[in-house]
């Protein structure tokens, strides 16, 4: 039997499971912070489902111990629909979806698979400026990646946590906001100098259909 208790102010206290090998956690709607070691008792846990009306969670609140060293089994957290893999960097990423800063000084495997989640979930203008400002940098990730799985059959170079990465980027050649007739060619050249032909393929086409 598994049990969340939350106190009046969203606050979930405790959390019960007969169950010591509990593998999945969905948090329920409701709960507005979590404290530390909130499941320390449960040290298999590797998927975790967030509510939106999450509000804070302790760096420590997935640890397995109370002692060093710090360590979590969790390899993938969801939270308003965005999948990342927590690591040592929870909170800043949880903070980052919830208030849609990309202020944050974090790498770029953490950062750019996150910003398109939420960019393709809402679309909003503040998501869709930084990618706008920052596209050069998207695009550059994103062949790596294409490249890197078709030489290697595997994934995970830059975008652990997107299942498909060249149709991610034919949704941001297609969109219309951030390829356009004054930049094209510079994209093509990328495309072309990283051998990355899918993409060069894709720009391409995209031209001849949009921008002659």
């Amino acid at each position: 039997m598994e049990k969340f208790e939350i106190n009046e102010n969203g606050c979930l206290t405790a959390y019960h499971n007969d169950n010591k090998d509990v593998t999945e956690i969905i948090v329920p709607d409701g709960v507005k912070s979590i404290p530390d070691y909130a499941f320390v008792e449960y040290k298999k846990i590797n998927s975790v489902t967030l509510p939106d009306s999450l509000e804070n969670i302790a760096d420590s609140a997935f640890w397995k111990s109370y002692l060093p060293p710090y360590e979590t089994s969790v390899c993938s957290m969801t939270y308003r629909g965005v999948t990342f893999r927590p690591l040592f960097y929870m909170r800043e990423v949880f903070e980052m979806i919830r208030d849609k800063d990309y202020s944050l000084m974090l790498s770029h495997k953490l950062k750019y698979p996150v910003i398109l989640q939420i960019y393709f979930n809402d679309g909003d203008d503040v998501t869709t400026a930084y990618i706008k400002k920052n596209f050069k940098k998207f695009f550059t990730r994103l062949t790596d990646e294409i490249v890197f799985q078709s030489k290697c059959e595997s994934k995970g170079l830059y975008f652990e946590c997107i299942e498909n990465v060249s149709e991610i980027m034919e949704k941001l050649i297609k969109c219309g906001k951030f390829i356009t007739k004054r930049n094209i060619d510079t994209y093509v050249k990328l495309a072309d100098e990283k051998e990355c032909y899918e993409v060069f393929d894709m720009l391409e086409e995209y031209r001849e259909e949009n921008l002659t």
